[in-house]
């Protein structure tokens, strides 16, 4: 895994590369010496300057080697640790962290003992009565100037549980592939890695909304769930129901992971509906027996997974093929979960209108987005002051995202895995359906014939009476 190594700390190849780049000159002058050896001349004097000059290398090694930081992570963690206690009293007076006792004088912010978490710094703060959680978000920029870190994020929302989280690395700096075919665990799926580098798995269960901007990577989240399931896929105990608004340009070509798949809005709709009917259909059948449902071939868990959603809860012309369709996703997504219809959807526009129902998706996924407001759509009121910044996220850095889970706990940063069209053909090929139902547009029945009425015969002017 690749990840940005914090400034401050060296590896042993940085300082070969350091000595390297410093010490060229003095091969060539070993090299010319050794060509000079060859002069009468200077043969007597050779083997002298030789030791002097191997002598002055040596010495100039080992004072550059003493004077450079040593490839140790646990010092190098001691040490910021030590210099955050030291440096925190100062600089807690020049960003005005304090607040005025009942004796008159000054209060400061205080810090209890770091506490680390791969390259990210955990520290505990302690604020007076008379300052609040926003007064430290404030200043969260000079803090990380102040202790080199890249980034600092406060968590917490009461006073006494805040922690300032000082990132010094960036673990998903690079892009990274992973493995697919595994077996499943049954509650999650790994879609990449999290901000210390560990695994990052998506819970399968709470109807997940992912949202991003343009190019952001809803694609890695799309295909890192379809190929996180494969195997389940392949041994029948999930079945995927894809809708592609795009005519189809980014599921077809794993389609045959599909158990059933729709590209236009007329047979979403219809997938739709008929999700809502198989759904009620077994929830009918575990009633009485049981109050979850458990995977298994036959009764398999199914996952509607819909790209570019607001194509048909906001953007499709035909006014009865939206209403439909708002009101299929609004019923799988507030009865599916307990008997195994889960609903993972993506779009780029996360305003109510465009998802009415948005407030039933109870896991959010924020990827790139265009700025604040759009974050806290997704992430809810709270996620920037917590550190989830979407808006922040760098063109560059596709995949990356903030996780809302809906435990209640604090925004998570991740990355979804890179995937390629060799990796979706290979497991197309390799962990195909069970079986693909195709969805039938049912024949419009015609209307009855009416009997022919007899043509209507014109009014007749009234008569005039006679005088």
């Amino acid at each position: 895994m690749a990840t940005t190594t914090p400034r401050g700390l060296r590896t042993w190849g940085d300082e070969f590369g350091l000595l390297w780049r410093r010490g060229w000159w003095v091969l060539a002058v070993l090299w010319g010496m050794w060509w000079l050896a060859f002069i009468p001349a200077v043969q007597a004097s050779f083997s002298w300057g030789l030791a002097i000059v191997a002598g002055l290398l040596i010495v100039w090694a080992v004072v550059i080697h003493k004077r450079m930081p040593r490839a140790d992570p646990d010092r190098w963690r001691r040490d910021v640790s030590r210099n955050i206690i030291a440096s925190w009293p100062d600089v807690a007076m020049r960003l005005g962290l304090s607040a005025r006792s009942m004796s008159g004088g000054a209060v400061f912010a205080s810090v209890g003992y770091p506490t680390w978490e791969g390259w990210t710094c955990l520290v505990p703060v302690s604020l007076p009565q008379g300052l609040g959680r926003e007064h430290l978000q404030l200043h969260t920029g000079i803090l990380a100037q102040a202790f080199g870190a890249r980034e600092a994020i406060v968590q917490g929302s009461r006073i006494g549980e805040l922690m300032l989280r000082l990132e010094y690395a960036d673990a998903l700096a690079q892009p990274f592939s992973l493995g697919y075919g595994e077996p499943w665990d049954g509650r999650t799926v790994v879609m990449g890695r999290d901000n210390t580098g560990a695994a990052w798995r998506l819970r399968l269960g709470p109807h997940t909304l992912v949202a991003g901007a343009s190019g952001s990577g809803k694609a890695s989240l799309v295909w890192g769930l379809l190929l996180g399931l494969a195997q389940p896929v392949h041994a029948g105990v999930v079945e995927i129901w894809g809708i592609d608004r795009k005519g189809g340009m980014e599921l077809a070509m794993g389609q045959t992971l599909l158990t059933r798949f729709a590209a236009d809005a007329q047979r979403s709709v219809i997938l739709l509906e008929e999700a809502v009917e198989a759904m009620q259909a077994r929830a009918r059948e575990l009633a009485g027996r049981t109050r979850q449902h458990v995977p298994a071939p036959g009764s398999p868990t199914v996952v509607i997974l819909i790209d570019e959603l607001a194509a048909l809860t906001a953007y499709e012309t035909d006014r009865e093929l939206m209403r439909r369709a708002n009101s299929a996703i609004a019923t799988l997504a507030s009865q599916g979960r307990a008997v195994g219809f889960i609903v993972f959807a993506c779009l780029q526009d996360p305003r109510k209108e465009t998802l009415p129902a948005r407030g039933l998706f109870t896991q959010t996924v924020g990827l790139r987005l265009r700025d604040s407001l759009e974050t806290a759509m997704v992430l809810g009121d709270g996620a920037v002051a917590a550190g989830a910044l979407c808006h922040r996220i760098s063109p560059d850095s596709p995949g990356v995202a903030y996780v809302l889970p809906d435990g209640g706990t604090p925004p998570e940063r991740v990355r979804a895995g890179l995937i390629t069209d060799d990796m979706i053909r290979d497991a197309a090929a390799r962990f195909p359906a069970p079986r693909q139902i195709p969805v039938v547009i049912p024949e419009t029945l015609e209307a009855p014939e009416r009997p022919a009425r007899a043509p209507r015969q014109p009014r007749r002017a009234p008569r005039k009476e006679a005088s």
